[in-house]
């Protein structure tokens, strides 16, 4: 890689120890649900690449009038034998991201980075929450897909109505899905956190991870705290910013302290 996006990546790769550059190239992009596009890549670089459940890539997306934004995305499938990597995308908003994902069509390239990110599956817990909104499903539904046989796994969800909930694909655990259909815009209700205010939590020694809307993880881990839930038990992130755009790290900006 060579001018100002090379070095760019370098920068990165050289941040981030573990993580390659990888060049993709498109090779199927099918609809899940009205608002969730899944994006196949290939490309000699994923050969041998390893991802924990719940990792992500950081994509540049092309956009006009500036080189890229980065945006990062979780692995929903990853395949290094074939090589192939999925990656299935919210398509909402206005965002470069959204426009990408919407349009991209076979055999467009794009460079990633990656495997990125430290949530992983808790050792030794008895049970496993997983709270979030649609934007969460890719990482929820690809740990729950990696928990093994006799694990127990509880997951709260909301989308946009029946027709955005999908299918696990290959889940060997014991799990129980709960589908909330908001009538209010994205990020704007407080369905999780409602939900997690009178969920039955099962006993013993348990994990939650809550990913989604900035302000909505905030509330559902508050929730789960004071439901008695030790917060060292508790991994969340934000996966967007309700009214704000990700920063250029492809993570949204954290709020200004009070």
């Amino acid at each position: 890689m060579t001018g100002p996006d090379g070095e760019e990546a370098s920068a990165l790769l050289r941040r981030l120890p573990g993580v390659r550059a990888v060049d993709l190239e498109l090779v199927d992009a099918r609809l899940l649900t009205p608002r969730v596009r899944r994006l196949r890549f290939t490309g000699g670089g994923l050969d041998g690449l390893r991802a924990v459940a719940g990792q992500d890539l950081m994509v540049a997306v092309p956009a006009s009038g500036r080189t890229h934004f980065r945006r990062r995305y979780t692995i929903r499938r990853l395949a290094p034998d074939v090589p192939a990597v999925d990656l299935d995308i919210v398509l909402h908003g206005e965002g470069p991201g959204a426009r990408w994902a919407a349009a991209a069509a076979v055999g467009a390239r794009v460079e990633a980075i990656g495997p990125r990110g430290k949530i992983g599956l808790a050792e030794g817990a008895s049970w496993h929450l997983f709270v979030g909104d649609e934007s969460a499903l890719p990482a929820i539904f690809s740990m729950i897909e990696a928990l093994p046989s006799g694990a127990a796994a509880l997951a709260v969800l909301e989308v946009a109505g029946a027709d955005e909930q999908q299918q696990l694909e290959g889940s060997r655990c014991d799990v129980a899905l709960r589908w909330l259909h908001r009538t209010s815009a994205p990020g704007t209700g407080t369905l999780l956190a409602d939900e997690i205010a009178g969920l039955p939590l099962p006993r013993g020694h348990g994990h939650a991870y809550v990913f989604g809307e900035l302000r909505q993880v905030a509330a559902a881990r508050a929730g789960l705290i004071a439901r008695g839930v030790d917060p060292e038990d508790i991994d969340h992130k934000a996966y967007w910013r309700l009214g704000v755009a990700n920063a250029a790290h492809g993570e949204p900006p954290r709020p200004e302290p009070a």
